[in-house]
């Protein structure tokens, strides 16, 4: 999103991923992918390449979104006197010595957070500098939709995301299990994305008799498609910054029931604009599903949480904050 909006401002953006398999769906213009940086603190050869690269295109800052990389890419933006600005999409404390001592509070100019939880918690860190972060909520994408046939006579819930157990899926799965069977029987579940844990939840899928219930779509290119005809999106995540796959399904007037990590508090009002998970255990999610299913009143809800998401999470508001946090970190190291 962040290249997209800088990229159709006039900016001059790059991104640089190992992998080769996946970086086309985080930009448009394969001609703008680059794969030659350090895999790591010690790669020499990987730092020397990046150094060439941002001398050869004139890069101003360097903006590392893996762990991994703050150090290296900090290490080489200093030595080259261009900005180094981090981003941060979880909650994470810093806490190995020296790597993140220098990794977050010595090389970088400014650190992006997606949200005030993220940065409350890395300014507990003693050597990362609070005035540096800096909070930018995501914008929202709008893609055209191509809604997918609905399941007929059915509640339809779909959860987008790696198919992991951070993401919860298992707890959906079992909470579906625990509904009363005149419930359980009018609910379809669509699992969308694709991940290491998919053989584990379809088995799980076999063992909970869910198997004719339950679609894994795999990896789609608009997960919209499929969520918008739905009635109910739900992320039971255990780690999050803010869920991408959320906002979007919040913007397309989709009622939403999410576990209250990372940011989700901030805008998430339980009952009003959408259903917090208090907990991902399966008898309680069973009984909020039970609850939801039957409430009266979802389209109000819905149309409630588009309404809050359109106005907090533009696109506009993130290109205008991006373009000052940046530029103020290359007039930073310019000096």
């Amino acid at each position: 999103m962040a290249i997209a909006e800088l990229t159709a401002r006039g900016h001059e953006v790059w991104m640089g991923c190992p992998d080769a398999a996946h970086a086309t769906q985080f930009i448009a213009d394969p001609s703008r992918l680059w794969h030659g940086g350090p895999s790591g603190m010690f790669d020499k050869a990987g730092k020397a390449r990046l150094e060439t690269f941002c001398r050869e295109h004139g890069i101003d800052a360097v903006i590392p979104v893996s762990q991994k990389a703050y150090y290296p890419a900090g290490q080489v933006a200093r030595r080259m006197g261009i900005a180094c600005v981090l981003r941060l999409g979880i909650v994470r404390l810093p806490w190995r010595p020296v790597v993140d001592w220098y990794g977050y509070g010595v090389y970088p100019h400014s650190i992006i957070v997606n949200t005030h939880r993220i940065k409350q918690i890395l300014s507990f860190a003693p050597f990362v500098h609070s005035q540096r972060i800096h909070v930018i909520y995501n914008g929202i994408v709008r893609k055209p939709a191509d809604p997918v046939a609905r399941v007929p006579g059915k509640f339809v819930i779909t959860t987008v995301g790696t198919l992991s157990w951070r993401k919860g899926q298992q707890h959906l799965l079992k909470a579906v299990a625990l509904l009363p069977d005149d419930v359980r029987g009018s609910v379809f579940v669509k699992l969308i994305g694709d991940g290491p844990a998919r053989q584990k939840l379809e088995d799980l899928c076999d063992r909970l008799g869910l198997r004719g219930q339950v679609e894994f779509t795999g990896h789609v290119s608009n997960p919209v498609d499929h969520v918008a005809p739905s009635d109910l999106f739900v992320l039971l995540s255990s780690q999050e910054g803010i869920s991408n796959a959320l906002l979007e399904a919040m913007d397309a007037g989709v009622p939403a029931y999410a576990t209250l990590v990372g940011g989700h508090s901030e805008f998430i009002a339980d009952g009003a604009n959408a259903f917090a998970a208090q907990s991902r255990n399966p008898r309680a999610v069973s009984a909020d599903l039970a609850c939801i299913i039957n409430h009266g009143n979802l389209r109000e809800i819905a149309l409630r949480g588009q309404v809050s998401v359109r106005q907090r999470f533009s696109m506009q508001a993130m290109g205008d904050r991006l373009e000052q946090v940046i530029g103020d970190a290359i007039s930073q190291a310019r000096k």
